[in-house]
């Protein structure tokens, strides 16, 4: 008879990105408390199509500690669809180097305990623009940061026009001090099933936008004028979960039995003016469009996060975010 070990997940990612050391995340609260957000728990599982989706790569990185702790090709039955996509995805590796977060694993009798921790700060070089009243999103007022067109030189350095087809599809990118680390914003103006096709289409837009930059007749799209304007909302939640469709799945190598006891992660993130802070941790117990050779009037961009969007967490040197939020309603940000 195989026997059979528990497994314990703890998952735990913090990513800080603040130009002041003293920015506290709000009070940690369950996830059962936002009716309209919900923890994904990999790059390529489905977003919602009316609910906020919160990725973070520090649930994959425990899991591949379990596996080297039982270092046993696995057996996952289909039933738990779950845990057979955790157990596929590949999509968590190289997105940090070794020194910028934390895993550690036991064996503990007949429980096997996982642990993976993150906590980066990236602030800005200076502070953006804060707003108040500016943004509607969803029919509610929400807080806001961003540029103007004729604010300084050094404040519209910070903010990239990486792709811009018109108000409703564009990406800009927001630089921190640390620049081995980047925040890419997304609004696109089509549907999605997961983060992983949005970063795909990320990538096939960018491609685009450097070819359409060199290109003299629409490059415009990619220099501020005086009326261009970004806007974007305010983020600020402390929120912990358990993966209720992970806990209790069973899987087995060819001598043991398993069965996860405990998939647990806490996820805090605040972005505004100052930057971006991020902390979580997790347990488990192409082809390029053609570009138009007709000369496109210069006119005002009005970049407004005011519609659905991605935000996404990466390093410069790495394919896939350690941190996406896609963002369909105004229940994790910060209001008036």
């Amino acid at each position: 008879m195989k026997k059979q070990t528990a497994i314990i997940l703890t998952l735990f990612l913090t990513t800080l990105f603040s130009c002041k050391s003293d920015r506290n995340f709000p009070e940690v609260k369950k996830l059962s408390e936002y009716k309209n957000t919900q923890f994904i728990p990999t790059l390529e599982h489905k977003i919602s199509n009316d609910k906020n989706s919160v990725y973070c790569a520090t649930l994959l990185f425990a899991w591949e500690e379990i596996r080297k702790q039982i270092n046993s090709p696995l057996t996952i039955s289909d039933e738990y669809f779950d845990l057979k996509l955790l157990d596929k995805s590949t999509s968590f590796e190289n997105v940090l180097k070794s020194n910028e977060y934390l895993v550690s694993g036991e064996v503990d009798g007949d429980s096997i305990y996982a642990r993976a921790e993150f906590n980066k700060s990236l602030p800005f070089d200076l502070k953006l623009q804060s707003f108040n009243k500016k943004l509607t999103f969803d029919g509610q007022k929400v807080s806001s940061f961003g540029v103007y067109g004729y604010d300084s030189y050094e404040q519209l350095q910070l903010v990239k026009i990486i792709y811009y087809k018109n108000d409703n599809n564009f990406i800009i990118k927001l630089l921190p001090k640390d620049k081995e680390h980047e925040i890419i914003l997304f609004k696109p103006d089509q549907s999605f099933n997961s983060i992983a096709e949005m970063t795909k289409e990320i990538d096939r837009l960018t491609e685009i936008g450097k070819t359409e930059k060199k290109n003299e007749k629409i490059n415009w799209k990619y220099y501020y004028k005086e009326e261009d304007e970004v806007i974007i909302p305010k983020f600020n939640f402390n929120i912990e979960t358990n993966y209720t469709t992970l806990e209790g799945n069973k899987f087995n190598t060819e001598k043991q039995k398993f069965q996860i006891e405990r998939a647990w992660q806490r996820t805090a993130f605040i972005l505004d003016e100052s930057g971006a802070k991020i902390e979580s941790e997790a347990e488990i117990t192409e082809t390029t469009e053609a570009v138009e050779e007709e000369y496109e009037k210069p006119k005002p961009k009005k970049m407004i996060f005011d519609k659905p969007f991605l935000i996404l967490l990466k390093r410069t040197d790495s394919k896939n975010p350690y941190f996406g939020l896609w963002t369909k309603n105004t229940e994790l940000m910060t209001k008036e």
